[in-house]
């Protein structure tokens, strides 16, 4: 975004399908601001710029007229807000960016609807598992959801081992103790986040969405699809007798209060076992253990020291957010760590982290006691943990390339990381400083906006991707000294 004396002008990068879309964008984002704002909006005016619609609304406080905030709905899009008000303050106008600029992302996301998705395996448990049982919810909530208690108990346990193995062990105690984690990990991630177990015998999965208008979907989750989730899940499940049946779950939505024209019925049979079996096949490794876990967040991920004695899970978020490509895509990205024995990678390289960390603290910390020495050690600390994420992200872009050239479909992995690292994406096409700080951050991930680049340099049949190691560790380090250079 840039100032232009009370004019301020911004972009957002965006991937319209259609003039239909377009054109439902403008609608959604003008009813949006129309809810939002009520009695602030005194008008607006729906126009065509270059052949791309728009709107120009204008917003008043109790003063009188404030802003008036036009948005073309053209590739990128582009607004501009012109301050009326003088007394407007830098604050209100930050906000009121950042309001449009989510309303538009979370189009871009969502096509400007909620959906409810309802999730079945054939053969399973309707309610998964983990729901059920008291000892998989007490780990996940030990494990996922308290930090507090995790931190203390980290501290009770280093303490153990201190009082027995003496400062000097300690460290490498506790480093040789984690070994036996890893190789138990796939289990123990299967434990905490596999819902349903995905194999030859139960290879689908349904994923039955309802889709509302985003205006009325928080209504009828608070209504309805909350208190009632469980009884309409069981319901389509044996009363459509095996293969769902549109005009059943339509009729039994219908008994609830839903009728047929207030929403969208999306329902999807995926074979994700045969997915994740071609993937695999293309690697030419073996087959991990496939669970599906029941979160809305769109997400992989691989473990196990080989390929022989590994999990894959994917979340149910993922799935409904990405098409059958982008799908194996990341699934690709997944089983390169699982090929290249990334977790071994990643223990190594934190391992040597933690020892170097440790032993320079205790070698150094007994001779500086200012002030000034309690600093420097602060920052080496700091540096020392940025390295080895920075290292870290050598290892992600790798697996990048890795499933875009098994796979040959860099297209579709691009795709899938627009859809899944849209917001973080807005955050880095704004600010020329982000991208910087995504490189600095304890993130083994790379900004979004450098893997979708790096794969669409693939895509154009670029012949230096062939050596994905070399090229993915070059890669890094050019673009993180571009990002530096852009800020200077």
């Amino acid at each position: 975004m840039y100032v232009d004396k009370n004019v301020y002008h911004g972009e957002l990068s965006a991937f319209f399908k259609s003039d239909k879309e377009r054109e439902e964008a403008k609608n959604f984002l003008l009813k949006a601001l129309i809810e939002l704002y009520d009695k602030n909006i005194s008008g607006y005016l729906e126009v065509t710029t270059e052949g791309y619609p728009g709107i120009i609304v204008y917003m008043d406080t109790e003063r009188g007229p404030a802003f008036e905030v036009t948005v073309i709905f053209s590739t990128p899009i582009r607004y501009t807000i012109r301050v009326i008000d003088p007394l407007i303050g830098y604050q209100d106008l930050q906000r009121l960016v950042r309001t449009i600029e989510s309303l538009i992302v979370g189009f871009m996301e969502t096509g400007g609807k909620g959906v409810i998705y309802f999730v079945f395996v054939p053969g399973q448990k309707i309610v998964p598992p983990r729901v059920e049982s008291g000892v998989k919810s007490l780990l996940q909530k030990l494990f996922l959801g308290n930090l507090i208690f995790m931190f203390a108990l980290s501290i009770v346990v280093s303490y153990a081992v201190y009082l027995v193995a003496g400062p000097y062990y300690t460290p490498i105690v506790l480093l040789l103790s984690q070994i036996p984690l890893i190789l138990i990990s796939p289990k123990i991630v299967a434990l905490v986040m596999g819902d349903w177990i995905i194999n030859e015998k139960s290879p689908f999965v349904y994923l039955v969405g309802i889709k509302l208008s985003i205006f009325r979907y928080q209504q009828e989750i608070q209504r309805l699809f909350f208190p009632k989730r469980y009884e309409i899940k069981k319901r389509i499940y044996y009363e459509t007798l095996g293969e769902l049946s549109n005009e059943k779950i339509k009729e039994i939505l219908s008994e609830y209060g839903l009728k047929e024209n207030e929403y969208e019925l999306e329902v999807r049979k995926i074979n994700l076992y045969k997915i994740v079996s071609s993937v695999v096949r293309e690697y030419n490794v073996s087959e991990p253990s496939i669970y599906l876990s029941n979160i809305i967040i769109p997400n992989a991920a691989a473990t196990g020291v080989s390929s022989k004695f590994s999990s894959l899970i994917i979340t149910t978020g993922l799935l409904t957010h990405l098409n059958i490509d982008e799908l194996m895509s990341v699934i690709g990205h997944e089983i390169s760590h699982l090929k290249r024995h990334d977790i071994v990678t990643f223990f190594v390289l934190s391992s040597l982290e933690y020892i170097t960390r440790v032993y320079v603290t205790m070698i150094f910390w007994p001779l500086y006691m200012s002030t000034l020495d309690f600093i420097l050690l602060m920052i080496y600390m700091y540096i020392s943990l940025t390295l080895l994420f920075f290292v870290a992200k050598f290892v992600e872009a790798r697996a990048d390339i890795d499933s875009a050239l098994f796979l040959n479909r860099p297209h579709s992995l691009a795709s899938a990381l627009r859809k899944i690292g849209a917001r973080k994406l807005l955050v880095e096409m704004r600010k020329p400083s982000a991208r910087l700080m995504y490189w600095l951050s304890w993130d083994p991930h790379p900004p979004v906006s450098f893997r979708i680049e790096n794969l669409e340099r693939i895509a154009d049949k670029d012949k230096t991707f062939e050596k994905p190691w070399i090229t993915a560790i070059s890669s890094c380090v050019k673009d993180f000294m571009y990002s530096l250079r852009m800020i200077i």
